[in-house]
């Protein structure tokens, strides 16, 4: 039995089946409070009994409302930004996104390859680049350099955190990756 969907396909159904757990829920609290009040314990025990099966009804109508928010939290975590997929790497305390295109290859968040490296006017630094360096993949949903374009970016690069992120790029998330796309029988 699969608890309903946060957007099933019945609204009317689905907020039927949780207001009417609601009520179950109350109206059983209510019960089991005004027999122990008259003292009868058989019907109390019932009521008891009762309890599970209503509370299960209960979960089952709210549970996709309740978590709705810790699934999200956790799809952002996880790297599922809207319909654009991708991993996060840590260099020396500094997030980066990391999309993989169609082909399985690597483009690196652009903002936060900036942010690390101090590289100033957008335009101005990458007006060179190559559209297979630089650009807006399909897989992300901001501008990005290719492996092959944070290699050229790093090479070039006067700031003391260069060759430190070079080697980051390699041992770091080059090896995950093609280990990753080598065990799925992936192209490495």
């Amino acid at each position: 039995m699969e608890p309903l969907k946060l957007h099933d396909e019945h609204p009317v159904r689905t907020w039927f089946f949780r207001i009417a757990s609601l009520a179950a829920v109350f109206a059983l609290i209510a019960g089991i409070s005004l027999v122990l009040r008259r003292g009868d314990s058989n019907l109390a025990i019932g009521l008891v009994f009762l309890a599970p099966p209503v509370a299960v009804a209960f979960a089952w109508c709210w549970t996709p409302t309740v978590f709705a928010p810790f699934e999200w939290a956790k799809r952002y975590i996880e790297g599922a930004e809207g319909d654009h997929r991708h991993e996060w790497y840590s260099f020396r305390g500094q997030r980066v996104r990391v999309f993989l295109d169609e082909k399985q290859q690597p483009w690196f968040a652009l903002n936060e390859i900036a942010f690390i490296l101090s590289v100033g006017d957008e335009a101005h630094s990458f007006r060179h680049y190559a559209a297979h360096e630089y650009g807006i993949p399909e897989s992300a949903s901001e501008p990005c350099l290719s492996e092959i374009g944070l290699r050229r970016l790093i090479k070039y690069s006067k700031h003391p955190d260069a060759g430190a992120l070079g080697i980051w790029l390699e041992r770091d998330v080059l090896r995950t990756l093609r280990k990753r796309i080598g065990a799925s029988g992936g192209p490495a």
